[in-house]
């Protein structure tokens, strides 16, 4: 069975969404999960699957990281994109 989520890499919604969640609370995830802190705006991306929706970070060495769950923020309505995962 294929894995199908769905993922938006629009840069203005991601960086509403950023503002709306706060550097404090990112910073504290980020280091809950042993992860660097992001400074890249352009490697965030949201992917939604079944079960729930994630921020996730491109990072250079770790590849696709997911930094927190952002199931209780607004989400854009447009910019998504199916990927079927292997």
């Amino acid at each position: 069975m294929k894995n199908i989520v769905y993922r938006n890499y629009d840069r203005y919604a991601i960086k509403h969404l950023l503002v709306d969640i706060g550097e404090h609370r990112i910073n504290l995830e980020c280091r809950n999960k042993h992860l660097n802190f992001p400074k890249r705006l352009g490697l965030f991306f949201i992917e939604s699957n079944d079960y729930c929706t994630t921020l996730k970070y491109n990072y250079p060495l770790r590849g696709n990281c997911g930094v927190m769950v952002i199931d209780g923020y607004d989400l854009p309505e447009s910019g998504w994109v199916r990927v079927v995962l292997k």
